[in-house]
């Protein structure tokens, strides 16, 4: 769920509801793959019962550095040389000699911004690729399947079916469950987002900071009035059932 402020700052929040074990949020500047991919491994963490187990994970995902200047420092180790790239260019200039010029710019351009460290697709993959080469390993895989598994049911957003955030779910022993489409009623957690953009209608959301405080104290307090998710169960589970 993203929360516009009437300042032009914004607030992504992930949220779980769980019905036997800990509810969790994350906020982020965005609903892109690697937040995503944070948000399960934060609610993984907020329900594993192994203190050890426990420990053992939190220092792993604290070691995860998606700064601005790591991203670029694991984009650039996978560049090509600066020789090699403008050996790149020579060719790519005699090949399209005879082409007009706006045509050898529209190439050129297209060859320089696949080496951009500033490409909002490559910085996006490269903080993927950072997440899931810290968690894919024996030692998170073991312990995570030592912990009892997560049912997380959510909506088919695209990301939400990627193949990226399926192999994460599935090394944090998380199984995916995804809702038929146009069916949001069928979460209860959409109640809990309706009730949260209501409460902060009451507030001058002045800073990002305060939206951001406001959203994370507002979602603590819905989530423990027991009364909207015991209304969802009223209303849906017996119809299922």
């Amino acid at each position: 769920m993203a929360i516009v402020s009437p300042y032009k700052f914004k607030v992504n929040a992930t949220g779980s509801l769980t019905i036997n074990g800990k509810s969790d949020l994350l906020t982020t500047h965005s609903s892109t793959a690697p937040e995503v991919a944070l948000a399960l491994i934060n609610l993984r963490l907020s329900n594993m019962n192994n203190l050890n187990n426990k420990d053992i994970l939190s220092t792993i995902i604290n070691d995860i550095d998606l700064s601005e200047e790591e991203v670029t420092k694991g984009l650039n180790s996978k560049n090509m040389p600066k020789d090699k790239f403008l050996e790149l260019i020579g060719k790519t200039l005699d090949k399209y000699s005879e082409e007009n010029l706006e045509t050898i710019a529209r190439i050129l351009s297209k060859k320089c911004k696949s080496v951009s460290t500033d490409n909002v697709s490559k910085r996006r993959n490269e903080q993927r690729e950072i997440i899931l080469e810290s968690i894919d390993t024996e030692l998170v895989r073991e312990i995570c399947n030592k912990e009892d598994r997560i049912c997380l049911i959510l909506d088919n957003y695209s990301t939400h079916r990627s193949k990226y955030i399926q192999e994460v779910a599935k090394i944090l022993n998380i199984t995916l469950i995804y809702l038929r489409p146009y069916s949001p009623h069928l979460n209860p957690i959409e109640q809990i987002w309706i009730i949260l953009k209501r409460k902060l209608k009451q507030y001058d959301l002045e800073s990002e900071e305060f939206l951001n405080n406001t959203i994370i104290q507002s979602y603590a307090e819905i989530i423990n009035d027991n009364h909207v998710i015991n209304n969802w169960y009223e209303k849906y589970i017996p119809k299922v059932w």
